[in-house]
């Protein structure tokens, strides 16, 4: 389990570091975001603007529906391929994102993975952006009570 912890944390590590390079080149009104989001169904999420602009620090809700699930195959290993819609309801509006997740499974149950996130609408504060981005995280088992995620959204929000 240890191990997996590890892991996970690594591949939060590394995207941060990717979107933390993207963004050194940007000259636009790009705003670079942290989105955390952890706990049990329902999920939290704290939204954390990481360079200056128009978005602010938010907290609230996370919820997941809406999603297809699909097989590919990676370095000869089965992979399944998800692509939930997320909907973050906080104090300054409601933000909905796609995303599209490669999921991993270990052999003591718990999953990790990585992808790419793109805003597809937004409601108050949120209305007008748009954003993309890498996300990675763990989940536990579906053996664990408490059954834990651990989500990170790092990437971009913008006004249209």
């Amino acid at each position: 389990m240890r191990k997996t912890l590890i892991a996970a944390v690594a591949l939060v590590a590394m995207t941060a570091a990717f979107a933390a390079v993207a963004a050194g080149g940007t000259g636009s009104a790009k705003q670079h975001v942290r989105i955390d989001i952890k706990g049990a169904d329902p999920f939290a999420f704290v939204l954390k603007p990481t360079s200056r602009g128009g978005v602010q620090p938010d907290v609230g809700t996370a919820t997941f529906c809406c999603w297809s699930s699909w097989d590919v195959i990676r370095a000869g290993a089965k992979v399944e391929v998800t692509n939930p819609r997320l909907t973050l309801g906080g104090q300054s509006g409601r933000l909905t994102i796609r995303e599209r997740i490669e999921w991993t499974p270990l052999p003591d149950g718990w999953s990790v993975f990585t992808g790419t996130w793109k805003v597809v609408g937004g409601v108050r504060d949120y209305a007008g952006f748009s954003g993309h981005g890498r996300v990675a995280g763990a989940w536990a088992p579906e053996t664990d009570p408490n059954r834990a995620l651990r989500l990170r959204l790092s990437g971009f929000l913008e006004p249209k």
